[in-house]
């Protein structure tokens, strides 16, 4: 039998990536292999780190990796959590013919901490009286986040099939 053609290969590795069976890194690798310098948070001044999380943002939206719900956090809030969880987490390894989009939404655990600050800070009038009807338990008032970044943020492109 003869081997797979370079294409077929190539769509099987994109496929085991996708289904988490093939090779895995980390954020935090593909970032350090890029040669962005990420010290940790404890060694930034306050205008220091802001000047790093945007290089970070900006090298992670390279790699098709995109940040979402960062309103609620400072500059030195979310650059730790970036660098003690988000970025060490595995990430698959996909052929450069194949690039892939990951969205990293900062409440995507949607743990119970996380479902009170979405309905804090980003949830619509319509999400949070449907919570309402659902729980029948009270809902966080709102509360306009603290930080305006969100807007800020790269964002994947989109096709024409969008």
């Amino acid at each position: 039998m003869a081997d797979a053609n370079p294409d077929e290969k190539l769509l099987e590795a994109y496929m085991e990536a996708v289904e988490g069976t093939g090779p895995q890194t980390t954020l935090l690798a593909l970032l350090e292999e890029a040669g962005i310098n990420l010290p940790a948070p404890e060694e930034l001044a306050d205008h220091e780190l802001s000047v790093v999380l945007w290089r970070v943002i900006e090298a992670l939206a390279a790699e098709g990796a995109f940040l979402d719900s960062t309103d609620h956090l400072s500059d030195r809030e979310l650059y730790t959590i970036l660098m003690q969880d988000t970025l060490r987490a595995e990430h698959p390894v996909v052929p450069k013919e194949f690039p892939m989009v990951t969205c990293l939404d900062i409440l995507g655990g949607w743990s119970n901490e996380d479902i009170q600050t979405y309905l804090r800070y980003y949830a619509d009038e319509e999400d949070r009286q449907k919570l309402v009807a659902e729980w029948n338990q009270p809902i966080p008032e709102h509360v306009d986040p603290p930080y305006r970044r969100d807007h800020l943020l790269p964002k994947p492109r989109k096709t024409n099939e969008e």
